[in-house]
This record gives C-alpha cells, sequence and structure tokens, in this order.
C-alpha cells in the first residue's frame, strides 16, 4: 500500500508498506492528469503510474513541493527507512 502524506514542516512523504523494484530516482507528478509516476533508479525496473488521481487541495499542495521524501517499510521486522527523491512536475 503507498499512502501520500505531509509533514509537519510541509514536506511530501510518500510512503509504502512494501519494497519497491529498486530505489526511486525521481518522482513524476502530471499537473493535468493529477498522476504521479515513479521512476526507479535500476532502468531494467522501468516505471509506475500510480493509479488514483489527487484532488485539488492535494493537488495545490504538491505544486508547491520540490522534492518528496520516500519512505519505505519492505516488512513487518524491518525498520523503515527513507530518502529525499526529486519532483519533477509536469504540465501546466
Amino acid at each position: 500500500m503507498i499512502s501520500l502524506g505531509q509533514s509537519n514542516d510541509g514536506r511530501l512523504i510518500l510512503a509504502s508498506n512494501q519494497p519497491f523494484p529498486s530505489d526511486v530516482a525521481r518522482v513524476e507528478y502530471f499537473r493535468d492528469q493529477k498522476l504521479f509516476m515513479l521512476i526507479y533508479e535500476d532502468t531494467e525496473d522501468g516505471s509506475d503510474l500510480m493509479p488514483c488521481e489527487m484532488n485539488d487541495t492535494e493537488s495545490e499542495i504538491i505544486k508547491g513541493s520540490p522534492d518528496i521524501l520516500v519512505i519505505v517499510k519492505e516488512h513487518e521486522d524491518a525498520d523503515p527507512y527513507g530518502y529525499v527523491s526529486p519532483l519533477i512536475q509536469i504540465g501546466v
């Protein structure tokens, strides 16, 4: 499951309770469609388009963010880990 949140300081957080194929090199946000695409560091892993559209309030928050904190908890017994990834905004 992937969730989108915001920290107290306004930073966007993308959290997942399952591992990604490799670390997220960047997150692309398509403003007109209000959709995220995750681009992985290992180019063989390709990318994943997130299937849920953001609402207008979420979209405005996303438009003001230059990056996103990615937090992953690979399995129940593992500690979560995180890293900052660029947030590339596409469209008007």
